[in-house]
């Protein structure tokens, strides 16, 4: 058996903590956590601890980074932080839970996440195209080119998502990782790109917002239908969403490398990761 690999990234550690609790209902949430001098608030204070740690962190890294965002990446922020608190939404989303549908009809949380796949792939198609070389100036060449450019260059989404929930937060993560990445070189001057879609030319500002209003509406779509199916929050999962709509102004300084950074990212690892081990080890009421 191999020895546990210490634990080495922010993301890494908060969902250490994230696995070790997201599951605790709210009488657990109660039993007893002290840190130093706080030791009315049971286990809950140790997410709040651990969400109070994450702030902080973003706010050194903040003031160390040495170029602002551009327009652009500020939007792709605005977006990611939409990808996280999706994730925290799904966070405790058993695999049973999936393709249960909220009343007849109506789309389980399987077929809403397929959805977002599908948006998200297109969307960056979307805004791909508008600023690929070889795009057909010709307006009406270039709407005949679309689908099958689309299709040579591999933005289109599964046709289904199969597996667990694990499959299907690592296929969110897939498109979510490639549209980042992607799009990290626009320019403030793309935005005003025009970008053709069903909905006729808009600029790629718009394209971009897209993204997160998207995810906003359909993770809203996720909420109401595990309300509906008797799997909503408890306390535990709404603060493990919490942490994980802190993590990502984090992520979004990955690039802030200087040695300050990288010891304040490593005190926060040590411990929000020694936390989490602490917790895990707690013996089930």
């Amino acid at each position: 058996m191999r020895p546990a690999q210490p634990t080495t990234t922010v993301t890494a550690a908060v969902e250490a903590l994230a696995r070790a609790t997201v599951d605790l209902t709210d009488e657990e949430m109660g039993r007893p956590w002290i840190w130093r001098e706080y030791d009315e608030e049971g286990l809950r204070f140790a997410l709040l601890m651990a969400q109070h740690e994450l702030r902080d962190l973003a706010v050194r890294l903040a003031a160390l980074r040495r170029v602002a965002p551009n327009q652009a990446q500020r939007i792709l922020g605005q977006y990611h932080h939409a990808y996280r608190d999706l994730t925290g939404a799904l966070a405790g989303v058993r695999d049973e839970d999936l393709d249960r549908a909220p009343a007849p009809g109506e789309w389980p949380v399987r077929d809403v996440t397929l959805h977002m796949l599908d948006a998200d792939h297109g969307f960056l198609a979307v805004v791909q195209y508008a600023r690929a070389p070889d795009r057909p100036s010709d307006p009406k060449e270039a709407e005949e080119r679309w689908q099958s450019w689309r299709e040579e260059h591999g933005y289109r989404a599964p046709k289904t998502l199969e597996g667990g929930i694990a499959a299907v937060r690592n296929a969110l993560f897939e498109i979510h990782r490639r549209i980042l990445r992607e799009l990290a070189d626009l320019t403030d001057a793309d935005l005003e790109r025009t970008a053709q879609f069903w909905d006729g030319d808009k600029p790629v500002r718009f394209r971009l917002h897209r993204f997160e209003a998207h995810y906003v509406q359909h993770t809203i779509q996720v909420d109401k239908t595990l309300e509906a199916i008797g799997r909503g929050p408890t306390e535990a999962r709404r603060l493990v969403r919490v942490l994980y709509r802190d993590l990502a102004p984090i992520e979004m300084l990955s690039e802030v490398r200087e040695a300050a950074a990288e010891a304040a990212r490593e005190e926060v690892v040590r411990t929000i990761a020694e936390r989490a081990t602490e917790i895990a080890a707690i013996p089930a009421a």
